[in-house]
């Protein structure tokens, strides 16, 4: 009786809701295995990378149904732990229409090993039609491939050595960085072309100085 008292006073003090073992409890001249039941301490779903963003989930706890469950995040978790992670630089820089066209072709973004996002320019004092069409690049890129990169943009009558190298924020990135990051980490290669066209508000006009931020004069016609 008194072994069996010391026993269960041992199971009890191990059975820890966030504890996970097994303890082996010495009885008179005999060893007992004594299976604690264990329960993992979760993270909250929102707190997982694949949850998605957005105000969800609400004060009281709600999610819409179709947002995706524990076991689902916790395999994007296990999924993505076994990708690697580039860690990015990146460029600002314009190019003109041939500039661009030659530098997005898949081929080249292969061989120097690099990737764009695009933003077309709208005609205006920056920007011209067809080949005077100006783009705004920012290009991504691991350090240890710059030259390659510059090689490749000398090749199409542009010298960026000297433009500003920035470094990509790996945990303040947005979603579509980070996503490339991965994509670089498989040396995948791409050229993101925006669905807008941006225009240039210079400085010292009045749609630079609006008070609610920079916005094309016909932007009220656009609402």
């Amino acid at each position: 009786a008194q072994a069996t008292s010391a026993h269960q006073r041992a199971r009890r003090a191990f059975q820890h809701p966030y504890f996970s073992a097994s303890l082996c409890i010495r009885v008179g001249r005999h060893l007992r295995t004594a299976t604690m039941s264990a329960r993992v301490a979760r993270k909250k779903l929102h707190e997982y990378d694949g949850w998605p963003q957005g105000i969800y989930p609400m004060s009281d706890g709600w999610v819409p149904p179709a947002y995706p469950g524990e076991e689902d995040l916790v395999a994007y978790d296990e999924k993505m732990a076994g990708k690697r992670k580039a860690i990015l630089v990146k460029k600002h820089l314009c190019v003109k229409q041939p500039e661009y066209e030659e530098l997005s072709q898949h081929d080249v973004l292969n061989k120097a090993e690099f990737s764009m996002y695009c933003m077309p320019i709208m005609e205006g004092a920056f920007s011209g039609l067809g080949n005077d069409r100006a783009w705004y690049l920012i290009v991504y890129y691991e350090i240890v491939k710059r030259s390659k990169v510059e090689k490749a943009f000398r090749a199409a009558g542009c010298v960026i050595a000297d433009y500003e190298q920035v470094p990509v924020d790996p945990d303040e990135a947005p979603e579509w960085e980070k996503t490339m990051m991965y994509d670089h980490g498989s040396s995948k290669y791409k050229a993101i072309v925006s669905e807008h066209e941006y225009f240039v508000c210079e400085r010292g006009t009045a749609e630079f100085d609006d008070p609610w931020g920079p916005k094309h004069p016909d932007g009220p016609m656009w609402e």
